[in-house]
């Protein structure tokens, strides 16, 4: 299994976008969780509005990736100015880390 990095900017106008679609796109990523690793919003500081957000994925495929980001309530109803899709190598020495629950 391949890990994908997918980072997301939004519209500038899109905080009403993203009001009205937030329960529906938490239900979304909760579905999709074990092949969405890692997710949340990113902001320019801890208290600040968010700007768009970045996704962990594990899949065979960026098809795959592709696939589920394209069924994301906020991507359907066009929150996102843009979506950038990168295969996510390991560092050396970091082979034996694992992403997954806190226990």
């Amino acid at each position: 299994m391949m890990r994908w990095a997918a980072i997301f900017s939004d519209r500038e106008d899109g905080a009403d976008i993203r009001a009205a679609h937030m329960e529906e796109h938490r239900a979304f990523l909760r579905e999709n969780k074990g092949r969405i690793v890692l997710a949340g919003a990113r902001r320019a500081d801890p208290e600040g509005q968010p700007v768009g957000g970045l996704w962990i994925f594990e899949a065979e495929t960026r098809a795959e990736v592709e696939a589920i980001i394209a069924r994301d309530p906020f991507q359907i109803h066009g929150l996102r100015a843009t979506t950038e899709i990168y295969a996510w190598g390991v560092a050396p020495g970091f082979e034996d880390m694992v992403i997954g629950p806190k226990a």
